[in-house]
Parts: structure tokens; C-alpha cells; sequence
């Protein structure tokens, strides 16, 4: 009784094995890395374009830059159990604003990616060829908004990211040149929200 338990468990797994064999092959289109030939597709613009409105949520979808713009106003003030971000910047004196306690930084790192995105789809959606005007005027309202809130709270800054001025930029770079503030209005803000408007 035993031995035909044994055999037939083992003729089981044995047909299992090569019944569940693979016949194909996995072949992998990885959805979460983009290059830039992306943007030279009517997808990539598309999707650039959809990420110019997501990236809000970046900015004022979380309280860090919120706070640097309501704590110390009308609105309200810090409470008892306020860490030392929303003291420093609620300018009652309590606190001081450095380098280390502002969350300004939430602005930085999420402004000059979307800012890329947008001189992306600027730079590519004529050679797409499909991509209608009020889509890419778009993207240069959406690169002059950032770099009006860049301005607003940093003054004068880098209007080239590393492949020249409002070009779309594809390779790292560690370094940059702060522009002044009449030159981010001339060369980036009015310009782009001309064309947006035209």
C-alpha cells in the first residue's frame, strides 16, 4: 500500500514538472524607465504633458512649501506641537530660517525636473508632428509657472540646466550659472506665457 502511495506521488510530480514547463520566453518592456527618444513619440509628449499638471501635487500636495506660504500670515500661526519647520517660518521670531530648517527645498527638486519636461515637449512636439498648438502652449505656461515660484522664493536662477538656456536637458550635470532675476523674467517667464497666450 505504501509503495503505490510512493509511486503515484512520485508519477504526479512527475507529470507536473512536465506539464508546468516554460515554452516562451519573458520578454520585458519596462514601463518605468524613459528615455529621452520618449518625447519624440506622440506618447512621450502626451504623457510629458500629463505629468506638467501631476507635479503640482509635488509641491502643494504635501505641507513643507504650504507651510513657507501660510505660517506667520492672517491664516495661522504655529502650534504647541509645531516642529521647527512651521516655527521658523511663522517670522514671529520663535524661530530662524537656514538653509537646513526651510522646506524650500520641496519647490527646488520638483520645479527644475518639470521645468525639463516642459523645454522636452517644446523642443520635441513640432517633429512629433500630431501634437496640436494649445498643447505645448501648455507646457511653456507650465515652465514659466515654475520658474516664477523658483524666482519668487530663490531670486535669479539657472535658466541653463546643462544643455543651454531653456533647452531640454539629457545628460547630468553638476554644475550651473545663476541667471538674475530680470534675466529669468526677460529670457524665460514673459517669453514662454507670450507664446502661451499667442
Amino acid at each position: 500500500m505504501r509503495q503505490i502511495a510512493i509511486k503515484s506521488f512520485s508519477i504526479t510530480i512527475l507529470f507536473v514538472l512536465l506539464l508546468s514547463g516554460c515554452k516562451k520566453i519573458l520578454e520585458e518592456q519596462p514601463r518605468s524607465i524613459y528615455t529621452p527618444d520618449f518625447f519624440k513619440t506622440e506618447k512621450g509628449v502626451l504623457g510629458g504633458i500629463t505629468s506638467q499638471y501631476a507635479h503640482l501635487r509635488f509641491i502643494y500636495g504635501q505641507p513643507y512649501y504650504y507651510n513657507t506660504l501660510e505660517t506667520g500670515t492672517d491664516e495661522y500661526t504655529y502650534a504647541q506641537s509645531a516642529d521647527a519647520n512651521f516655527r521658523d517660518m511663522d517670522l514671529s521670531g520663535v524661530g530662524n530660517i537656514t538653509a537646513a530648517s526651510s522646506r524650500s527645498d520641496a519647490l527646488w527638486g520638483t520645479a527644475f525636473s518639470n521645468i525639463n519636461t516642459a523645454s522636452g515637449i517644446i523642443e520635441n512636439a513640432e517633429s512629433v508632428g500630431t501634437i496640436a498648438a494649445s498643447l505645448v502652449a501648455e507646457a511653456r505656461f507650465f515652465r514659466a509657472f515654475d520658474y516664477f515660484l523658483l524666482v519668487q522664493t530663490f531670486g535669479g536662477v539657472p535658466l541653463d540646466l546643462g544643455a543651454g538656456e531653456l533647452k531640454f536637458n539629457t545628460t547630468a550635470n553638476r554644475k550651473s550659472v545663476r541667471n538674475t532675476v530680470p534675466e529669468v523674467y526677460t529670457k524665460a517667464i514673459f517669453p514662454d506665457l507670450i507664446k502661451a497666450v499667442n
